[in-house]
């Protein structure tokens, strides 16, 4: 499509990510016990006006951001950077080393030769090389699957991604990749209005990276569960967490089995302490564990499907990992680790900032 250079000037003059963060908020924050994470934070959960990227126990350096990010990574050349891209719609990726809180590469959709949006994830090829983002057309909705290098963050191209709404991406162990399709439409001009729910069409794609083959694309009974997230475990299983738009009651977390997706066990207890929004879901020690946001619950299953648990975390969103432990934040600042053989929370503490969906691990510098 055309380039249209106003809106390009217009993108241009907005705040890029630099490198100061903002000195009230730097000097506020104390260091709880555990362990950092890499993630993406506000300075106020209901009104938010600075966003930042970067270690949560060094945010002095943080790298700031002029909207909010989403998607946080280690960059796998593990170099000590990392690549953040924004919440839907949004518009730019940005890597950086993180201990420095420099800006290294970034791209922004005005850049590109398509009128695109980013939707919030994005994952890597095998060899590091390529980057692979969920993104959306402006103008008809239609998903794609975004390839960027991994470096420079260039543009290379992009593959169908067989749906409107692309959320998440997942590389499983095989290679491909696999894409959530929320199948929720949603454009530029009404924001983050749903104008589809009649219609919607979610499931999961898995597609050959290198081709964009569109290898199986899986559904579950019910049109009403849009598909968001994905997780693979060390036995192969798949988990998507999923959101409820408007039908009956359901299960927040679905697996896949043979050629469609089938909901994990939940009995009506456990659907009504779930709510119907998952925010996150993880693999984890032989389970999956789905954070329940607008319940405040993070829930787990084993990967066979059967319900463990629940445990309150009020405002809960993120979900990663330390060893064979569970790590979980909320936008209210919390932190909490929890033992998914138990389950239970093993500690809980909380900074003084809105964290946001998605975190991941320190990583050591090779």
């Amino acid at each position: 499509m055309a380039i249209d250079h106003t809106r390009r000037r217009l993108l241009a003059a907005l705040p890029a990510g630099v490198v100061l963060a903002h000195p009230r908020l730097a000097a506020a924050v104390p260091a709880p016990a555990h362990a950092a994470l890499l993630t993406c934070w506000a300075d106020h959960p209901t009104r938010p006006r600075h966003f930042f990227a970067g270690l949560s126990q060094a945010m002095s350096t943080a790298l700031a951001l002029p909207a909010r990010g989403h998607d946080v990574f280690w960059h796998p050349a593990n170099d000590g950077s990392a690549i953040v891209v924004a919440r839907r719609p949004g518009r730019f990726l940005v890597r950086w080393d993180v201990a420095s809180g420099k800006t290294l590469a970034r791209f922004d959709t005005g850049d590109a030769l398509d009128d695109i949006r980013l939707e919030g994830h994005f994952a890597f090829s095998a060899d590091g090389r390529r980057l692979y983002a969920t993104e959306s057309d402006l103008i008809t909705g239609r998903g794609h699957v975004g390839v960027y290098d991994t470096d420079s963050l260039a543009r290379l191209g992009r593959h169908d991604a067989a749906g409107i709404g692309p959320h998440a991406i997942k590389r499983l162990a095989e290679g491909t990749l696999a894409v959530a399709i929320g199948g929720v439409l949603t454009l530029p001009e009404t924001g983050r209005v749903k104008r589809n729910l009649d219609r919607m069409d979610p499931s999961l794609v898995i597609l050959d990276p290198a081709s964009g083959q569109i290898l199986r694309q899986l559904r579950l009974p019910d049109p009403w569960m849009s598909v968001r997230h994905a997780a693979q475990a060390a036995d192969g299983a798949i988990g998507v967490a999923l959101q409820n738009e408007g039908g009956p009651d359901r299960p927040l977390l679905a697996r896949v089995q043979g050629e469609a997706l089938v909901y994990a066990e939940a009995d009506a207890a456990t659907r009504a302490r779930c709510g119907g929004y998952a925010g996150d879901v993880m693999a984890i020690d032989g389970h999956f564990a789905l954070s329940a946001s607008t319940a405040g619950v993070t829930a787990l299953w084993t990967t066979g499907g059967r319900h463990v648990g629940t445990l309150d975390t009020p405002r809960v969103c993120a979900l990663t990992r330390a060893g064979r432990q569970l790590v979980a934040t909320g936008d209210g600042g919390d932190v909490w680790t929890i033992d998914p053989q138990g389950p239970r929370i093993v500690s809980h503490s909380r900074y003084p900032v809105a964290l946001d969906n998605h975190a991941a691990r320190p990583l050591a510098v090779g």
